[in-house]
């Protein structure tokens, strides 16, 4: 056994371990495996080991089956096909562009000169690497891209590719680089269109999947691609479409670079220039509503987040808009009308699991007015159970919690929204009351001496004038 100061390096010990590998091993063989080329003293050494697995998932090297159960990544994508449709320029020049084709699909060990492209009949191509220029128009002016493409000219003419052709790509060793190409007609490829559909269906609702479970509202394709073909019903069939165009024609996410978002994820860059470039934040779609619907009364439940038992029961007509809603939430909480903004989100449960993403509807002002200020509660197509969050003043950040418990038909003469039940108050009492012998509710909270106590200081609103006059007090709310 080696010293300590001899122990192989963790890469070193997945190079040993992970070639001989044909198939799923489970991850506690497969910890037991790399503390015997790297033992260690430490307390919980099977943690450590799977900080690394968790790590080597990442770049695509390991898939999680499930919890228990774990694949090379070389398995993953051997054999997995798909389809990619020739540009204009792609025909015309006989090249494949290597940033339409190949992302993800090419690991970044390898370089382009590595990459074997092989015919049909697994002949390998003659590749020559090329770059293309392009003229664009950016914020900080004029720009060049360039993008880097596979010369396969001769291949191209021997099979007299025409534009809006594919090519079918084939994983044959994704360590190394290698991919065998197929031509498809157009016409060819309209035979299939229902096991394309079909197919496409399928890994997104897999790519889908994992962004709902994911710890945080994005996933990194490196990691998400080779799992999803690890659990594709027949990744090695006939190939839908890439990974790119699949998430481009899904409503519900999207492609940034390394990672795949929600629809609505905006990044920071895109917040900025949206306030540099919107003096307003644009009018938000709203949904027509019929009669009905816009009388319909929605009965929510609303509490503090941190004070979960304080809480207001609020009616609103679906019709009624997030400005009314506003106006009725600083009533019942007792948040000032004349300052502070507020805004409401919409929270959308991930899955199946207890984790929510939530959806920003906008704000409102102390006028009413803003981006959320129109939206109808109808609109919002709440369902008994969905919630709203709700922030008053974006300083304090006073978070409240929003229940729709169930929509009814709205009362005779009654005046909406209204409060209509609310928790049974739990009183706190005057302490310089209760020190004279008397036992007056308290109404005040002094800050000033709280802060100086390190302790609530508590007291009735006379109390407040005679022994607190100068201090700085908030009212309490019951």
């Amino acid at each position: 056994m080696r010293k300590n100061t001899d122990l192989m390096s963790y890469d070193e010990v997945f190079k040993q371990v992970l070639p001989p590998l044909t198939g799923p091993i489970s991850v506690d063989d497969l910890i037991t495996q790399i503390l015997t080329l790297r033992p260690t003293t430490a307390k919980k050494p099977r943690v450590a080991v799977r900080a690394q697995l968790r790590e080597r998932t990442r770049r695509g090297e390991l898939v999680f089956l499930d919890s228990k159960t774990i694949l090379p990544g070389r398995l993953a994508m051997q054999g997995v096909r798909f389809a990619v449709p020739l540009e204009r320029r792609e025909v015309k020049r006989g090249a494949l562009l290597i940033s339409s084709a190949f992302p993800i699909f090419l690991r970044s060990e390898i370089s382009l000169e590595e990459v074997q492209l092989q015919d049909e009949s697994g002949r390998p191509l003659p590749v020559k690497i090329v770059t293309w220029k392009k003229n664009i128009e950016t914020l900080f002016g004029p720009a060049k891209i360039e993008y880097w493409a596979f010369e396969l000219s001769d291949w191209f003419r021997a099979h007299h590719i025409r534009r809006g052709d594919y090519v079918l790509v084939t994983v044959e060793d994704w360590e190394r680089g290698h991919f065998r190409l197929e031509h498809e007609t157009a016409r060819q490829r309209k035979r299939h269109q229902k096991e394309i559909d079909a197919k496409n269906q399928e890994l997104a609702d897999l790519l889908f999947d994992q962004l709902e479970a994911a710890r945080n509202e994005s996933i990194y394709v490196s990691k998400a691609l080779p799992t999803v073909f690890a659990r594709m019903s027949d990744p090695r069939g006939y190939p839908g479409d890439h990974w790119l165009l699949v998430i481009t024609a899904d409503p519900r996410m999207r492609a940034t670079g390394s990672f795949i978002h929600y629809a609505d994820w905006s990044s920071p860059l895109d917040n900025i220039l949206k306030g540099i470039y919107e003096e307003e934040a644009p009018p938000s779609a709203e949904v027509a509503l019929s009669p009905e619907e816009s009388r319909r009364v929605y009965r929510f439940k609303t509490a503090l987040k941190y004070r979960k038992g304080l809480w207001r029961r609020i009616e609103i007509q679906g019709g009624q808009t997030l400005a009314d809603f506003d106006y009725i939430l600083r009533v019942a909480f007792e948040h000032d009308h004349g300052d502070h903004l507020s805004g409401f989100w919409k929270r959308v449960r991930r899955g199946k699991s207890r984790r929510y993403r939530e959806i920003d509807l906008g704000s409102i002002n102390p006028l009413g007015e803003g981006s959320a200020a129109d939206l109808s509660v109808a609109g919002l197509q709440l369902q008994p159970g969905d919630e709203l969050k709700y922030v008053y003043d974006f300083g304090d950040w006073i978070k409240h919690l929003i229940t729709l418990e169930e929509t009814v038909e709205p009362e005779k003469d009654a005046k909406y929204p209204r409060i209509v039940a609310q928790n049974r108050p739990c009183y706190s009492y005057c302490e310089s009351c209760k020190a004279e012998g008397r036992k007056t509710v308290a109404t005040w909270i002094c800050l000033d001496c709280t802060n100086h106590e390190q302790r609530k200081v508590l007291v009735c609103e006379d109390c407040l004038a005679k022994y607190h006059e100068d201090h700085y007090a908030e009212e309490l709310l019951y």
